[in-house]
């Protein structure tokens, strides 16, 4: 049984379907059959059901997924830690956008510090799809907040990357904001006098909460929400070029030069714990961020 065989039942695992993992692979849908072929008649057992041209995984192939997902990451922790300067070397990490945007460039410099070349690759997803990814072993890791842990699988090893600080944010021409400093203390009714941008789907799991999806109180402090985004781009872009306030991770808003305003009140302050997220006691990738 070979790994390269067993990388590519992953793909076909994940799609279910060969031509879309011939298209991920840059292979024929022939060839994938071949392998796949050759992996059933080696295990002697068939592992998807084929039902015309579809195929549907079966019990058998769920048993070799989840083992597949553990030999291949060791097979690459290897290739890591022995492979000579020219292997190429892959990092693949599934989190949702706004994640991403939080800590992909630590990330990247982190995995630099302790490996020249390697290429990072950030695939958008939200946390459910995330985890699903990471167990199908489409991705490496997993990047997650706190609310999601009660989902994780019995070989899934998550650690903590510190915790994400909401503030509301202001661009540098709001009249609460008209200082040279780039933080300034508010109080909660100067702040409720102004409109905010908010999105109605949360950017960590994607479900749609309605407005205070983004972690404002809104059942005990009401907003006046003049613009709903649910793009994050859009929405900073709001804040920083009009008069909307928004309330936005700390490191986003500094990242983007835009204002903190600290609000004097207890119920103002939120956050979110962040967590990586990989499969296995040896992940090569893990080991290297923590």
């Amino acid at each position: 049984m070979e790994i390269e065989a067993l990388e590519k039942f992953l793909v076909i695992a994940a799609t279910e379907n060969l031509q879309r993992s011939a298209d991920r692979l840059d292979t024929t849908p022939g060839g994938l059959s071949k392998i796949l072929k050759r992996l059933e008649q080696e295990l002697g057992a068939r592992l998807f059901d084929r039902v015309g041209k579809q195929l549907k995984i079966n019990d058998a192939g769920r048993r070799l997924q989840s083992r597949a997902v553990e030999i291949v990451a060791i097979a690459n922790k290897a290739r890591a830690e022995v492979g000579g300067s020219g292997q190429y070397l892959e990092c693949r990490i599934a989190a949702p956008a706004m994640l991403q945007l939080l800590l992909g460039v630590t990330i990247q410099k982190k995995l630099l510090i302790h490996k020249t070349g390697v290429h990072l690759s950030l695939t958008s997803a939200y946390e459910a799809l995330a985890l699903r990814m990471l167990a199908r072993g489409e991705v490496d890791l997993a990047l997650v907040t706190g609310s999601v842990l009660g989902q994780l699988s019995p070989s899934m090893e998550a650690h903590s990357l510190g915790e994400a600080s909401m503030c509301v944010a202001a661009g540098p021409e709001h009249p609460l904001a008209k200082s040279r400093s780039l933080e300034k203390q508010v109080n909660l009714v100067d702040i409720l006098q102004y409109p905010f941008a908010a999105p109605r789907i949360s950017p960590f799991c994607g479900e749609e909460r309605g407005i205070g999806s983004d972690g404002w109180p809104e059942n005990v402090h009401s907003r006046k929400v003049q613009a709903v985004v649910n793009d994050y781009g859009v929405l900073c872009r709001l804040v920083m070029d009009g008069e909307l306030l928004a309330f936005l991770p700390e490191a986003l808003v500094r990242e983007m030069g835009g204002i903190i305003l600290r609000v004097e009140s207890d119920s103002i302050n939120s956050r979110e714990d962040l967590y990586v997220v990989g499969v296995g006691e040896s992940n090569y990738w893990l080991d290297l961020l923590i």
